[in-house]
């Protein structure tokens, strides 16, 4: 699927896209408006955010990436009042890195909205995620960094006889050692 423009931006845009990107019941989304910055879970038919987001402001949303183990939709404003998006299909990717982005949160906060968990820092951070069940309360806090899994593409350019990144995707969130993959639980009641 090659980068397509949407006049709108909305959940169920954002539901039908999981296919693309797993094969799995569920996705992770990272978006980022003013409001609010952080992971969701993407169902076949919703997506879920934390327990304190009461309502998206889509009109103002500044970056999403729905992403799994086939691929990443990325989602971006575009300059006319309505949005670009690109799929990469990590099948069709010949040549790409792979590195492993260290998210904040080293303290577990316990919630009263089971599965979500609040993964929190000295300085003030704070992220989101359902996991419960997946981070252990017996994991000690220096253990707890979670990771997350990004593909670089690699092209080369044979007119400048030039290799360079051309893209990346997320593709997952891992464990601190980087071999578990976390999984976003299905079934998550959506407020």
């Amino acid at each position: 699927m090659p980068n397509e423009t949407h006049t709108e931006l909305n959940e169920k845009l954002v539901y039908q896209h999981l296919c693309y990107v797993t094969d799995e019941e569920t996705a992770w989304v990272l978006l980022q408006e003013p409001g609010f910055i952080g992971f969701g879970v993407v169902q076949k038919d919703r997506v879920c955010w934390p327990p304190y987001v009461q309502q998206l402001d889509w009109l103002r949303v500044r970056d999403l990436r729905l992403f799994g183990e086939k691929g990443e939709w990325h989602v971006w404003p575009d300059w006319n009042g309505g949005w670009k998006s690109r799929l990469l299909k990590l099948e069709n990717i010949k040549d790409a890195l792979t590195e492993y982005h260290v998210l904040w949160g080293t303290k577990k906060v316990k919630s009263d909205t089971p599965p979500w968990i609040k993964l929190t820092e000295d300085r003030g951070t704070e992220i989101w995620l359902p996991l419960q069940g997946q981070v252990k309360d017996s994991e000690k806090d220096s253990d707890l960094h979670l990771r997350l899994k990004l593909k670089q593409v690699v092209d080369y350019d044979p007119k400048y006889h030039l290799a360079g990144i051309v893209d990346a995707a997320f593709v997952g969130l891992f464990d601190t050692s980087c071999k578990k993959l976390l999984i976003p639980p299905s079934g998550l009641p959506c407020p």
